[in-house]
C-alpha cells in the first residue's frame, strides 16, 4: 500500500507511515528485490505468467503497480486451490464450494475428522506441486481449519449484510407481487 493509505488507516503521519514503508523494505529486502524483478519484466514483457501456464497481459486491463505486484503471490494461490479442488474430487471429498483461499467440504459425522486431514494434505500437496521447491527443500503452505457439527451451520459474519440486503429485496419483490 502507498506512504498515504498506510498512514491514513494507521491513523499515523504521512512521515510517519513512509518511515514504516521503508523499514519493511529495509526487513523484508530479498522480497522487495523479487518483487521489483517482477515488475520490471512484467512491464518490459507485457505478459504475467502463473506456474500452472494461466497469463495476464499487462495493459490489457486497467493495472496500477499495486495489482502487478500482487498478481504473483493471488495468482499463485488460485493455482493451489484449483488443485486442491481437483485432487479433492478425486479423492472421495464432498466438496461445497471454493472460499476466497479455502474450500468449503461436507461429511458425515463419523468421517469428518479424517476428511479434513486428508483436505489439508491436499491443500499441502497442491502447495507444493505449485510453489515446487527452493534451494532448502521443498515448500509448502500450512493449512487452519473448522469443524462446524449439525445442529449448528457454517456462516460467515463478512456476509450478513450481503445476506441480509438480498433477502430484504426478495422479501420487498414478493410483497409487490403480491399486491399486483
Amino acid at each position: 500500500m502507498t506512504t498515504g493509505t498506510l498512514a491514513n488507516r494507521l491513523g499515523v503521519s504521512w512521515y510517519e507511515g513512509n518511515e514504516m514503508l521503508d523499514q519493511h523494505h529495509e526487513t523484508f529486502a530479498q522480497y522487495w528485490a523479487w518483487s521489483d524483478d517482477w515488475m520490471q519484466h512484467a512491464l518490459q514483457t507485457g505478459v504475467m505468467w502463473t506456474a500452472m501456464g494461466w497469463f495476464c497481459r499487462v495493459g490489457i486491463t486497467e493495472f496500477n503497480e499495486r495489482s502487478i505486484r500482487n498478481w504473483p503471490i493471488q495468482s499463485a494461490g488460485a493455482d493451489i486451490l484449483r488443485i486442491a479442488c481437483i485432487l479433492a474430487v478425486r479423492h472421495g471429498i464432498k466438496l461445497l464450494a471454493p472460499v476466497h483461499d479455502a474450500v468449503l467440504i461436507e461429511a458425515p459425522t463419523e468421517r469428518i475428522e479424517a476428511d479434513v486431514a486428508l483436505m489439508r494434505e491436499i491443500m499441502r500437496r497442491a502447495s507444493r506441486i505449485v510453489l515446487n521447491k527452493d534451494r532448502n527443500g521443498t515448500f509448502e503452505l500450512r493449512t487452519d481449519f473448522k469443524i462446524v457439527r449439525y445442529p449448528d451451520s457454517y456462516s460467515d459474519q463478512r456476509g450478513d449484510k450481503v445476506w441480509d440486503d438480498v433477502m430484504r429485496l426478495l422479501t420487498e419483490r414478493r410483497a409487490k407481487k403480491e399486491a399486483a
